[in-house]
C-alpha cells in the first residue's frame, strides 16, 4: 500500500534523484498515472466491479452503465436475470449484430457495443435485471495522500512501469529501462499468479488478460 507521495520518493530514489532535480515531481506522478491508465485494461482480483441494472422494456440500449467502466468481462460480463434463469449474453460483432432483425422484442440473449452504449438483441420487452461485471477505471492521483486499488494492491507493478519509461524515454538509458522492463514482467506474473489463487476455481481454463 502507497500514497502517490510514497510512490514518488520510491521511484525518484531508484532513480538516484531523491530531491527531483533531474526528473520533476510532477514527471514521476505523470508517469505513475500513466501506469494506471496501462494495467486497467488488465484484470486482477481488485479491478472488477458488478453493476445490477434495470432494462427498460422496449428500449435496445442499456440504461444507467457505470461512468468508471473501461470494458465488460469478455467472460460473465453481461448476465440476464430473468426469474431463477441466468443467461450469459452473447457478444457479437457490430456488422453481425445490425445484419439481424434488430427491431424484435423478446428476452436478449445478445448484445453489442457501439457510440458508448451496450445494444441488446432482441430488445427486450419488459424491465428484466442485468448483472454487469466490468473493469473499473481510475481518476487520476494528484494530491499527495491520494491512493487507489492499484497503490493499493499493485505498488511495485506501478513503480517498475513508471521507472522502464522513465529511463527510455527521459533518460534515454535504454540498459536501465530494459532491466526494469524484465522486472515489471517478473511481478506482473507474480500478480496475475495471485489474482488467479484468489477469483480462480482450481479447475484448467484459459487465461486472458480479461
Amino acid at each position: 500500500m502507497a500514497t502517490l507521495a510514497q510512490l514518488r520518493v520510491r521511484i525518484s530514489r531508484k532513480m538516484k534523484d531523491p530531491n527531483n532535480t533531474g526528473i520533476s515531481a510532477s514527471t514521476v506522478d505523470d508517469e505513475i498515472n500513466r501506469a494506471i491508465r496501462f494495467y486497467r485494461n488488465r484484470r486482477f482480483w481488485f479491478n472488477v466491479e458488478e453493476a445490477t441494472i434495470t432494462l427498460v422494456a422496449g428500449t435496445q440500449a442499456v440504461p444507467s452503465v457505470p461512468s468508471t467502466l473501461v470494458s465488460e468481462l469478455q467472460v460473465n460480463g453481461l448476465m440476464l436475470i430473468d426469474s431463477q434463469i441466468k443467461i450469459d449474453l452473447r457478444k457479437l460483432p457490430q456488422d453481425d449484430f445490425f445484419e439481424s432483425d434488430d427491431d424484435q422484442t423478446g428476452r436478449p440473449h445478445s448484445y453489442t457495443y457501439k457510440n458508448g452504449a451496450f445494444l441488446l438483441l432482441p430488445i427486450p420487452q419488459q424491465a428484466y435485471t442485468l448483472k454487469l461485471q466490468y473493469l473499473e477505471s481510475y481518476a487520476d492521483l494528484s494530491a499527495d495522500g491520494d491512493t487507489n486499488d492499484f497503490t493499493d494492491n499493485a505498488e511495485d507493478l506501478l513503480m517498475l512501469h513508471a521507472l522502464k519509461n522513465l529511463y527510455a524515454e527521459d533518460k534515454d538509458d535504454p540498459q536501465y529501462a530494459a532491466r526494469f522492463s524484465e522486472l515489471e514482467a517478473a511481478e506482473l506474473s507474480a500478480l496475475r499468479e495471485r489474482s488467479g489463487n484468489l477469483t480462480g476455481t482450481g479447475a484448467l481454463q484459459i487465461d486472458t488478460i480479461l
